[in-house]
């Protein structure tokens, strides 16, 4: 097992509301008669007992941006770090968006020696599927946390049940606490606090919640101190948990619960709407077994990410709600009365604003374009033609040397800053542009597939990576992208030599050989593994390869990007 003060994340749970009804959900969403929302001053508290924490303070549900306070919650969090610039501001096409919350997330690795040293990030964070409100907060979302765990369960995922007993399973005792102690998701998730109090295992605190139980440690500064020893009585929950045990798992959009004879009773006590519904299956067990017919797939993949195997899944550029596929629509010249009609079109508006000079055409396509990138609602995107002729979303931007055309969000926080009485007092489109936030103003034209310029420096440079995971899939793309060349690719998981992994073949550690023997055969030895940086580093140093050499993924990031 492991102590919070060694654990990546501590999760705050605002809220288990949540708009999606994934089976055999780890937050037990949808068991419950009604959602709770943490209160601001537990919250509060929540964020302060975490000061000392070198790691992510996440903010989790349910869906925590369904919570009617998630701003509030938000930037309070955000009060505990620096301010930052927001990354997210330009478009992101679908096939690019993910990618981007990947880079930023790398992009803010620092090496952290509290607790377990590893290469990580120590600052806000979130999860979320990414439904309407996500949209809503996106863009203080994007402002305040350098992490966002984002999933939109739109692809196919398969989550392992929470609800199977290992007394049902015949385990005896001296096997179960092995077992326990070392439950993937305890030592490779989160630690929680929820509004009854803190706890070891982020699921324990969904089950005291659910089950009504007697609550976790008090609120107070610290207590992500305790080690194992001192977990004491929590770990009778571990009782009631499946996630030790090596069960199955479940498509996610199949939205049915597997549970257990002893669960489908306590389930039934508590009137658990998803099992009143029908949305349970529950799992015949014979001496010890759960029959055959009662399985479906198992699909882990990893212990990291057990669930999905490609981090792209997480986001279906098809059928996601954070596209723009429609605007509210109008001409408003400049002059007397100009600021009136803004906020007339503003207020019909659902949530995004197409407004330009009467001698513009937009393109005909402008909304299909449009909607094939995720917009930030932070974002003006603007164009005056009487310094631009680029002709992407004005059909006429080449001939005409005067007029405008705007696209934004009536939840711009810029917009909400300069208030209603401000707008109605705009002559034209240009003086509002001059109180937006300025860096957050991409102009409406090509501007919108420029990508980030991306340095040289890593072209023709030769890499071996350390790590077939999520972190060792980025690294291989950012190599990949930058024209780099990957002349190695190793693991320590044996059973996965020759394997096909991103179209590259794993090799055994042992592999790394051939590059000591050969120091001018590579340039870098790349360590794509922030939990075991350390630990790796090490293990290559003494393996002969030099410490110079040897780079975490931050690393690239900051060669091809300059640190953004």
């Amino acid at each position: 097992m492991k102590s919070p003060k060694n654990m990546r994340i501590i999760e705050i749970d605002i809220t288990n509301a949540c708009d999606r009804r994934c089976s055999n959900c780890t937050r037990l969403c949808g068991h419950q008669q009604k959602p709770f929302f943490m209160d601001f001053e537990t919250f509060k508290r929540a964020v302060d007992s975490l000061d000392g924490y070198q790691g992510i303070r996440s903010l989790m549900g349910g869906e925590p941006t369904l919570h009617p306070e998630f701003e509030r919650f938000i930037e309070y969090l955000g009060t505990k770090f620096p301010e930052r610039k927001n990354p997210m501001v330009k478009p992101q096409r679908a096939d690019k968006f993910i990618e981007k919350v990947q880079q930023v997330e790398f992009s803010n690795f620092e090496e952290i020696d509290e607790g377990m040293p590893r290469m990580d990030i120590v600052g806000a964070g979130m999860f979320s599927n990414m439904g309407a409100t996500f949209k809503k907060y996106y863009e203080v979302i994007s402002d305040i946390l350098p992490f966002m765990g984002l999933n939109d369960h739109l692809n196919t995922i398969y989550h392992q049940s929470a609800l199977i007993t290992r007394k049902e399973l015949g385990i005896p005792d001296d096997e179960w606490v092995k077992l326990r102690d070392k439950c993937w998701l305890q030592n490779e998730w989160s630690a929680g606090i929820t509004p009854k109090g803190c706890f070891f295992c982020e699921v324990a605190g969904v089950l005291d919640m659910l089950l009504d139980g007697p609550g976790g440690w008090p609120i107070e500064p610290g207590w992500w101190k305790r080690t194992p020893d001192q977990f004491g009585d929590q770990l009778h929950w571990c009782e009631l948990c499946g996630f030790a045990l090596d069960t199955f798992t479940r498509d996610s959009s199949e939205e049915v619960d597997d549970i257990s004879p002893e669960w489908y009773e306590r389930l039934k006590a508590i009137k658990s709407p998803k099992l009143a519904s029908g949305r349970a299956n529950v799992l015949k067990i014979e001496n010890g077994e759960i029959a055959e017919e009662s399985k479906l797939e198992n699909k882990h993949f990893s212990s990291a990410m057990p669930y999905i195997e490609h981090y792209e899944d997480r986001f279906n550029a098809q059928n996601s709600v954070l596209f723009t596929r429609e605007a509210e629509e109008a001409v408003i010249d400049a002059g007397d009365g100009f600021g009136i009609e803004l906020n007339r079109v503003i207020s019909r508006a659902k949530d995004w604003v197409i407004v330009h000079s009467s001698n513009v055409i937009l393109a005909d396509d402008h909304m299909e374009q449009i909607g094939k990138y995720v917009l930030n609602p932070g974002t003006m995107h603007y164009i005056d033609l009487s310094r631009s002729d680029d002709a992407r979303f004005v059909k006429n931007a080449d001939t005409e040397k005067s007029g405008y055309a705007a696209l934004f969000s009536k939840n711009a926080i810029s917009l909400r800053r300069i208030g209603f009485d401000r707008v109605a007092g705009l002559q034209s489109m240009q003086e509002l542009v001059d109180m937006w936030q300025n860096y957050k103003i991409i102009e409406l034209s090509s501007a919108f597939d420029r990508e980030d310029d991306l340095s040289d420096k890593l072209q023709g440079k030769r890499f071996a990576i350390w790590g077939a995971g999520v972190a060792g899939n980025a690294a291989i793309n950012i190599i990949r992208k930058a024209d780099g060349e990957i002349v190695l690719l190793v693991d320590k998981d044996e059973t996965r030599s020759g394997e096909q992994f991103n179209n590259m073949q794993i090799r055994p550690i042992n592999e790394l050989q051939r590059l000591i023997d050969d120091p001018d055969s590579y340039d870098h030895l790349l360590v794509a593994n922030y939990s075991k940086f350390y630990e790796i580093r090490k293990a290559a140093i003494e393996m002969g390869i030099p410490a110079e050499k040897i780079w975490f993924i931050s690393d690239l990031n900051r060669e091809l990007y300059g640190g953004r």
